[in-house]
C-alpha cells in the first residue's frame, strides 16, 4: 500500500493562501508528520510505503529525518525563498518531475494534502480511495475522506 504525501511549501510565494499554513514552519512539518502517522495507523491490505512530493528541500530534509524509509522522486530544488518549484527556470526536468509526482500520487491508496487547496493533488483527490486533508478552518484537524470502489464519497 502506498501513502502519497503532497506538501506544498510555496518557497516564499503565497499562492492560494498557502502562507498561513506555514506561519509556523515547525508546526506545519509536525502536522504533516502527524498525518503520516495517522495514515499509517489506518488499515492497509499490504505493507505501507510513504511517497513524499514537495517543492521544498527543507521540507524533504525534515520529513525524511522522521521517516527515513520515505520514497521521493529525485529532482532539483530552487534556492530557499526563491519562489515556486515548477517554473521555467528548471526547464523540462521540472515539468517531468511534476508530472511524475502527480501521476504517482494518483496511484496511491491514500493521499495526504497539505495544504488542502493545492491544485497539484486535484487528480489524486478524485482517484484515490482515501484522502486525508487538513481542515481549512482548523489546520490542526485532519479530515479523512473514504471512497468506495465506485469512487463516491462514503
Amino acid at each position: 500500500s502506498a501513502i502519497g504525501v503532497h506538501v506544498r511549501h510555496g518557497n516564499g510565494e503565497d499562492v492560494m493562501d498557502y502562507a498561513p499554513y506555514w506561519a509556523d514552519p515547525g508546526l506545519a512539518v509536525h502536522q504533516v508528520c502527524t498525518a503520516i502517522n495517522a495514515a499509517k495507523a489506518l488499515p492497509h491490505p499490504k505493507p505501507v510505503r510513504v511517497i513524499l512530493c514537495t517543492d521544498s528541500a527543507r521540507v524533504l530534509d525534515q520529513v525524511s529525518s522522521r521517516f527515513p524509509d520515505l520514497l521521493t522522486i529525485p529532482k532539483s530544488f530552487r534556492a530557499d525563498q526563491s519562489g515556486p518549484l515548477h517554473s521555467p527556470d528548471l526547464g523540462v526536468e521540472g515539468g517531468i518531475s511534476a508530472l511524475v509526482e502527480m501521476y504517482l500520487l494518483g496511484l496511491c491508496d491514500t493521499v495526504i494534502r497539505f495544504p488542502p487547496t493545492s491544485a497539484f493533488t486535484c487528480y489524486a483527490r478524485l482517484s484515490v480511495p482515501r484522502v486525508i486533508e487538513f481542515d481549512l478552518n482548523d489546520p490542526s484537524r485532519l479530515v479523512v475522506i473514504e471512497r468506495s470502489s465506485t469512487n463516491t464519497a462514503s
